[in-house]
């Protein structure tokens, strides 16, 4: 992997990273929350129905206190043994529902107006059950002589119960508000969730983008620094080589030809050992515009390295070559301006045609190469067009020139 890559990799994961993080910590605080507040409204619903049954225990009592102040009346005015059995029968209720009711309330908080009720209501029990006994022994006059008394209490009974029953409701209704507050506290916290996962999710979403551009980025420049020449700007030799193998898998298809062009600068080495290796750059960078402006759409030219350049001409003929040639020699003649300087170069050309000088690759090259040679050797600045195949080439081929 190369060192343009890497910083976008970390980037991607690094935007990664801060996403998990928060997101798992908006997961763990949120669910914390809700479980807290989940806990809660157990526990308040559990409070909520003992005090209901508090409540409807109070009702239940009201109802027994006033049964058991007529059960008195009604055993001091009449003479039935009946009435006294239901003033036991009430007094018996009314026991039992203090002693539900103080057993209920033993572990909550005192329930105002309840000590003086279960007082009271006790009170009254007992002077009621007294009433039969006296009506009994001293007739209806000492039965009535109790029941003022008795009023009494059973008023004050009365006025506590409803204090009693105030607070309890009091409480019904606290536990109710409780639970639709954590009801609507849910509410918010599924809200914040989806709002923060929206956000975190759009965070991811820009982050990703963002890496995944500067990754494209960084795949493009390793491309870049792969099959393109960094001082001239023209595909490098392993590209040219992908193309060529292109071109020739092409031509086989449907049976076509093609021009290789191979190409060097003439006096380009007295530019660098006069001038330095920043003016021969410099030259081989105006080398490569020209050349590319000297090729048809269709061409393909690029840097085989040093001053020496390929260029594929698919479905060329013979004078089809000679021209982009002869055009191509007339660019790499101008003048070559550098600072204050100027160069003066020409180009030497050879030229192979697929598949006449070579049914391959390797073959085709040696057969363009061989031409430049042959370019270079009969006075430079001119276009060789190579005359036999490679592989039957003497180690100096004979080439034919075609033009100066």
């Amino acid at each position: 992997m190369s060192r343009a890559s890497r910083p976008s990799f970390r980037s991607a994961g690094r935007v990664a990273a801060i996403g998990l993080v928060l997101a798992s910590f908006m997961i763990v605080t949120l669910g914390w929350l809700v479980l807290a507040d989940l806990q809660r409204e157990g526990d308040l619903h559990r409070e909520g129905i003992g005090a209901q049954q508090v409540k409807d225990s109070l009702h239940e009592l009201r109802v027994q206190l006033v049964e058991l102040r007529h059960a008195a009346h009604a055993a001091a005015a009449g003479d039935d043994t009946r009435e006294a059995q239901v003033i036991e029968w009430r007094a018996v209720e009314v026991d039992a529902e203090l002693d539900y009711l103080t057993l209920s309330l033993s572990d909550g908080a005192p329930l105002p107006g309840f000590a003086e009720l279960n007082t009271s209501a006790r009170e009254l029990v007992l002077h009621a059950r007294s009433v039969a006994p006296l009506r009994k022994s001293g007739g209806p006059a000492a039965a009535r002589r109790v029941l003022p008394l008795l009023d009494t209490i059973a008023e004050t009974a009365l006025r506590e119960h409803r204090r009693a029953l105030d607070g309890q409701e009091k409480r019904v209704n606290d536990r109710t508000l409780a639970r639709l507050r954590i009801g609507e506290n849910l509410r918010v916290y599924v809200q914040w969730l989806l709002a923060g996962a929206g956000v975190v999710l759009l965070g991811l979403g820009f982050g990703y983008r963002h890496a995944r551009r500067r990754e494209a980025e960084a795949l493009r420049s390793i491309e870049r620094l792969a099959l393109w020449d960094g001082v001239t700007g023209l595909p490098n030799r392993t590209f040219l080589a992908d193309r060529l193998g292109e071109e020739i898998s092409r031509a086989d298809r449907h049976g076509r030809s093609f021009a290789l062009l191979m190409f060097d600068l003439d006096g380009f080495k007295e530019v660098n050992d006069t001038h330095g290796h920043a003016a021969g750059d410099r030259v081989l960078a105006m080398v490569g515009a020209r050349a590319a402006r000297s090729m048809r759409a269709s061409d393909f030219v690029g840097r085989l390295g040093g001053d020496e350049f390929m260029a594929l001409l698919p479905e060329a003929t013979p004078e089809g070559a000679l021209a982009v040639a002869d055009k191509l020699r007339a660019a790499l003649a101008q003048p070559y301006g550098f600072g204050r300087k100027t160069a003066r170069l020409s180009g030497s050309i050879g030229i192979a045609f697929y598949p006449e000088h070579g049914r391959d690759a390797e073959a085709l090259e040696r057969a363009a190469d061989a031409a430049l040679y042959e370019a270079k050797r009969s006075g430079k600045n001119r276009a060789v067009m190579a005359t036999q195949p490679a592989e039957a080439a003497a180690p100096v081929p004979p080439a034919r020139e075609v033009s100066a």
